[in-house]
């Protein structure tokens, strides 16, 4: 089968496959219950914070609503006439950003949590921040800190917490589509759009530290690919490596997306930039450092050990829960990943994810975790097949996959039906 149709029917044999031998794993004895959000085994032997049956109300409809007037928006702006412009492309991000907050809320109400935040989080509004940065809990300090300092600012409580986390983790669209059209494109990245807004991913950002994690390393990458462009002066690779920095005190693999920054600086022949991007990144860890907290030694105890037993065991639910969160756009991405200029990004969220796996911190919660790769996975969904005859085309990007993105966005409603409570 070809087409869209038949790149549904792969994701779903392999999805449906990957879970079958994740079936075999629990039936042989492995272990993977307690990895979601709420206590039991859960579906898929606990591997994915999913429950039975679904929670289903009238405001479930709110979510595929959204979706459809997202899909039908960017479907009408795709058949304007050819002698009207296109939308500016800053105003599209914001629209783009406003669509992925208004569906990150409306799957909140199909969710039984909806966007709250962790409970066990919240503790950290009342603690002082040297506390924070002693604590032993085998995490980087930067979410307890961003608690603490939205109490500061008035901002308590599950709910309204929860909501800031969603509404910042909401501007990963956007910064992602600033990169891809840096280093690809401004059709790729207008139509990229569509696909990360309503990407299935979603119901796992919702209150998530981890969505804040993924703005925050997207925001290091796209000021490091717009910085090394010509005539950009040394401060953006600068800027690029404190942010990286930032997001490792949020998650040691985020860190390893600066490997995306490093590869767009030789595309662009600028690899001195990278010492200035390295000398950022290292910069909040030695601050952090006189305040007594040791980035490595949080490392060390957060990890499972170098190619540990029950690290290796979750390699195959892993692969699952990354095609369940990315869905059947990941099939045609796969495709065309030769076509695409935007390789670096997939070698920066291969090289995070590959350190996850080593380091043995890829042991359950990948949902949530991995969160800042999955919008680098699906870039090469747009690029043009077959490939632009003339190098440097920077105009041809192929379609807006509207039905991979449909399934996708139906996904994230099963999804966030399905969701277990914190």
């Amino acid at each position: 089968m070809r087409g869209q149709p038949g790149e549904v029917a792969l994701w779903a044999a392999a999805t449906a496959a990957l879970a079958g031998v994740t079936a075999l794993l629990v039936a042989a004895g492995a272990r993977y219950a307690g990895a979601g959000h709420g206590a039991g085994e859960g579906l898929a032997g606990g591997t994915l914070p999913l429950a039975w049956p679904p929670r289903l109300t009238p405001a479930t409809l709110l979510a595929p609503a959204v979706a459809a007037v997202v899909l039908g928006s960017a479907a009408l702006a795709g058949r304007r006439r050819a002698d009207r412009p296109a939308p500016r492309f800053a105003p599209l991000l914001g629209l783009a950003y406003v669509a992925t907050v208004g569906w990150w809320l409306a799957l909140a109400v199909a969710a039984q949590d909806g966007p709250r935040v962790s409970a066990g989080l919240l503790g950290a509004a009342d603690e002082r921040p040297s506390g924070l940065l002693r604590a032993s809990t085998g995490q980087p300090p930067g979410p307890e800190l961003l608690v603490w300092a939205l109490a500061r600012l008035g901002i308590h409580g599950e709910l309204p917490v929860g909501v800031a986390f969603t509404v910042l983790g909401a501007l990963v669209v956007p910064l992602v589509a600033v990169a891809v059209r840096s280093l690809c494109h401004e059709p790729a990245a207008r139509r990229l759009l569509p696909v990360l807004t309503l990407a299935p991913w979603a119901p796992f950002a919702l209150g998530e530290r981890d969505a804040v994690t993924a703005a925050v390393a997207a925001a290091a990458v796209a000021v490091g690919v717009v910085g090394c462009e010509r005539g950009r002066r040394a401060w953006w690779a600068l800027g690029a490596g404190l942010l990286l920095g930032v997001a490792g005190l949020f998650a040691y693999s985020a860190m390893w997306l600066g490997v995306a920054v490093a590869a767009a600086y030789f595309v662009r022949r600028r690899p001195l930039l990278n010492v200035i991007t390295g000398a950022g990144a290292l910069a909040p860890l030695f601050a952090l450092r006189l305040a007594d907290y040791s980035w490595p030694d949080g490392l060390a105890r957060a990890g499972a050990g170098l190619f540990d037993r029950a690290a290796l065991t979750w390699l195959v639910p892993d692969l699952l829960t990354v095609l369940l969160c990315c869905g059947p756009v990941l099939v045609r991405s796969a495709r065309r990943v030769s076509m695409t200029p935007g390789w670096p990004f997939l070698v920066g969220a291969a090289a995070a994810a590959l350190f996850a796996l080593v380091a043995g911190l890829a042991v359950g919660g990948t949902q949530a975790a991995w969160l800042p790769l999955f919008g680098w996975l699906v870039v090469p969904a747009v690029a043009p097949r077959p490939r632009p005859a003339l190098p440097g085309d920077t105009s041809s990007a192929g379609p807006i996959p509207y039905g991979l993105v449909a399934v996708g966005g139906a996904l994230a409603v099963v999804l966030a039906a399905l969701l277990m409570p914190r």
